[in-house]
């Protein structure tokens, strides 16, 4: 790793995924080892574990002592990490990445080329599609598909994957104010991205399914998202929308000038 300045930043945030969490160290340095022009840096948000999770990060860092730790005293919930790794984050692009390693980081430089490309094959915004769900329970394959379509009959668009590994230039999440407190979070960074014209591309990933443990997403989780959906679907079709956040107005100085 280099001290130069990150051109990508990858932001992880972990919940109870003691055993999960080192895999997802190992495959993503062998694959930031073999990319040194990336001047990665990578911040993992601890968000207040119940498991062993905090100690696994205390020690992985003494063999990977690059990687920048923000912990959460009580558990505030992916919404709040994810804010918090934005904050943190210093790079020109930035990636998300799951703690359970149900993503293959090998797949990270076909997240990253189309943010590098010049010309017709350049992209702002690069959104993982899980095209095979084959680790998910039938119940939940559904939920996803239904989720999926309704988004798309919601805000007119023709997204494959809202929910899963994404990456993104840093001007997009500087110029758009993030109003979900769920996991709508992604779904509003996608869908102001394209209204305010970023370019998007879309690149498959493979779903390996959990190798330990199990997933925290519960319907009490996937109703507050929806609510959060509902609320900015009244916003975006109100004629106040904008979504480019508003910048700052401030005041200009005074000039006095004395006469003697």
């Amino acid at each position: 790793m280099s001290s130069a300045a990150p051109l990508i930043s990858f932001i992880i945030p972990v919940y109870n995924e003691a055993f999960n969490i080192p895999g997802v160290f190992r495959d993503l340095y062998l694959v930031l080892e073999e990319h040194p022009e990336w001047f990665p840096e990578v911040i993992v948000i601890e968000d207040g574990s119940k498991d062993q999770t905090r100690q696994v990060l205390l020690e992985l860092i003494q063999k990977y002592p690059q990687t920048q730790l923000i912990f959460h005293d009580k558990n505030q919930g992916y919404n709040r990490s994810m804010r918090d790794g934005f904050a943190k984050a210093r790079g020109k692009y930035l990636m998300y990445i799951g703690a359970d390693e149900e993503f293959d980081c090998s797949e990270v430089p076909s997240f990253v080329a189309p943010l590098l490309t010049e010309g017709a094959g350049h992209a702002d915004i690069v959104l993982g599609v899980r095209w095979q769900r084959n680790a998910y329970r039938l119940h939940r394959f559904f939920l996803s598909v239904i989720y999926i379509f309704l988004l798309n009959f919601l805000f007119k668009m023709r997204v494959n994957d809202y929910n899963w590994s994404q990456a993104w230039c840093r001007q997009l999440l500087e110029r758009i104010e993030l109003e979900s407190q769920s996991l709508f979070l992604l779904p509003e960074i996608i869908i102001k991205g394209h209204d305010l014209g970023y370019k998007m591309k879309e690149v498959p990933s493979n779903h390996r399914g959990r190798r330990t443990g199990r997933s925290s997403l519960n319907l009490t989780i996937m109703a507050k998202a929806l609510w959060d959906a509902f609320r900015f679907l009244a916003r975006r079709n109100s004629k106040t929308y904008a979504p480019e956040k508003t910048p700052a107005v401030v005041s200009p100085t005074l000039s006095l000038s004395v006469k003697n």
